[in-house]
């Protein structure tokens, strides 16, 4: 999959030069303008976490974008973004309990509890964005710009990392009317300090509002710096629905809890990508 969405994206930055090079060797150059871009500070993934809280991370990105002006005033442009997204989750407290089998496909109702749940997410997507600009026109070296489109996210790494302060386990056995808290290699007792790791993370593609103002100062004869202000917010959720468990009971001896990301939980709602803060780009005609 990251091989085919790594074809695509070669093959749009060659599409991308060679119309590039094609309009600068044209008659009616002043109607092209390629650039690049780097762009920050603040890139997430936002949700509501049901008895706990999100903070917000910092990432960044990066483009190549070329654009076909309409007229002096009027353009509109195709490109491709490299960004990342960083969020981390905290529960003070949690628990849960559920209905599985052990080793000998016995049923039980394993339990956890734990306290001081952290989890760090990170992503990376490769974004497409289809925008139209307007800028002021005249013979002035600074222009004002204001640009707004959409922006077609296509995930290419997804983790995240768990660690948990205090973590207890245990199984109840209704059949014998009877609560196990151990052993541990059954997966029941008293964990500390647990750190799972990093781990993948599947996440859907996403659809995003993207909006862009700012200044343009000319740079020489074809070259314009464009420093301005932006914010993208998606309209579609990454997560899928799921109903996993925050601790997962695998069958095997020994068992080896699996620790799933509070986005594949209920817990986690409203799953979104958001990015806004500064963005400088660098254009030639």
């Amino acid at each position: 999959m990251k091989k085919l969405i790594f074809n695509h994206i070669k093959n749009l930055s060659i599409a991308t030069l060679l119309i590039f090079g094609y309009a600068t060797g044209s008659a009616q150059e002043k109607k092209h303008e390629f650039a690049v871009s780097v762009g920050g500070v603040f890139s997430s993934i936002t949700y509501d976490l049901e008895g706990g809280n999100v903070d917000q991370g910092e990432g960044i990105g990066f483009g190549l974008r070329y654009s076909y002006y309409l007229s002096e005033n009027w353009s509109i442009g195709l490109g491709a973004e490299y960004q990342s997204y960083k969020s981390a989750a905290h529960l003070n407290n949690f628990s849960g309990a559920y209905i599985t089998t052990d080793v000998e496909n016995e049923s039980f109702e394993f339990r956890y509890s734990g306290s001081n749940y952290n989890e760090k997410q990170t992503l990376r997507y490769m974004n497409i964005p289809l925008t139209v600009q307007f800028e002021t026109s005249g013979d002035d070296e600074v222009r004002w710009y204001i640009a707004g489109g959409v922006k077609a996210g296509i995930a290419i790494d997804a983790e995240y990392e768990t660690s948990i302060t205090n973590l207890s386990t245990s199984g109840y056995y209704p059949q014998y009317n009877t609560e196990l808290f151990d052993p541990k290699f059954m997966g029941f007792g008293q964990f500390s300090e647990v750190d799972a790791g990093k781990q993948s993370l599947d996440t859907k593609m996403s659809w995003s509002g993207t909006l862009e103002t700012g200044f343009k100062q000319a740079v020489g004869n074809r070259g314009w710096a464009y420093l301005g202000i932006f914010v993208d917010y998606g309209f579609t959720k990454i997560s899928n629905d799921s109903s996993k468990n925050l601790i997962a009971y695998p069958q095997g001896v020994p068992v080896n809890l699996k620790y799933n990301s509070v986005l594949d939980t209920p817990q986690a709602k409203d799953t979104r990508l958001i990015a806004y803060g500064v963005k400088f780009r660098l254009a030639f005609n």
